[in-house]
């Protein structure tokens, strides 16, 4: 299990770490091509805005797999590990039923809905852009059954094992 998610975070962290310097060059060149050439590039807006949904849809995947999202653990602090456990547990079902209904399901209609309009400046379907919802659902699927089955392979490890654990996974 986790070859499987060193494998999707080396992955993920490839490719944000490509769109990211794609970004940059990008907007540098727009910087370039404005002020110093005197022709404003026709395509590197649009480029930029659509590569930071990718980037951002793909980092809020990442983030999901890591554990690392915005919490408010007042509450999950004062509580038993074992309750705690089964805490996440229960989050990460609730993140798997809002990418399926919400990121996969609503992702698929909306990409298929739009895949007719064609974006201005780079002449491709709005389609392929919308497709970092359904992408970015079915990854923060797996790495929500991933963290599942983690917590739940602590849990019933032996107790002295699983309180240290389950509190060092929680921070």
């Amino acid at each position: 299990m986790e070859t499987i998610r060193k494998g999707f975070d080396r992955l993920l962290e490839g490719i944000c770490c490509l769109l990211l310097a794609m970004m940059v060059c990008v907007s540098c060149w727009q910087v370039i091509s404005r002020y110093v050439v005197g022709v404003p590039s026709t395509v590197t807006e649009e480029l930029l805005r659509f590569s930071l949904v990718w980037l951002s849809m793909l980092g809020m995947a990442y983030v999901a797999g890591k554990q690392q999202h915005i919490s408010l653990t007042l509450l999950v602090d004062k509580v038993s590990p074992q309750v705690r456990a089964w805490w996440m547990v229960f989050l990460q079902l609730v993140f798997i039923a809002f990418s399926v209904w919400i990121l996969v399901i609503g992702g698929m209609k909306i990409s298929s809905i739009s895949m007719l309009q064609i974006s201005p400046a780079l002449g491709i379907p709005m389609g392929q852009i919308y497709y970092a919802l359904p992408v970015s659902g079915v990854l923060i699927i797996l790495y929500s059954v991933m963290n599942i089955i983690d917590t739940l392979c602590k849990l019933f490890s032996p107790a002295q094992d699983a309180a240290v654990t389950l509190e060092n996974q929680h921070d």
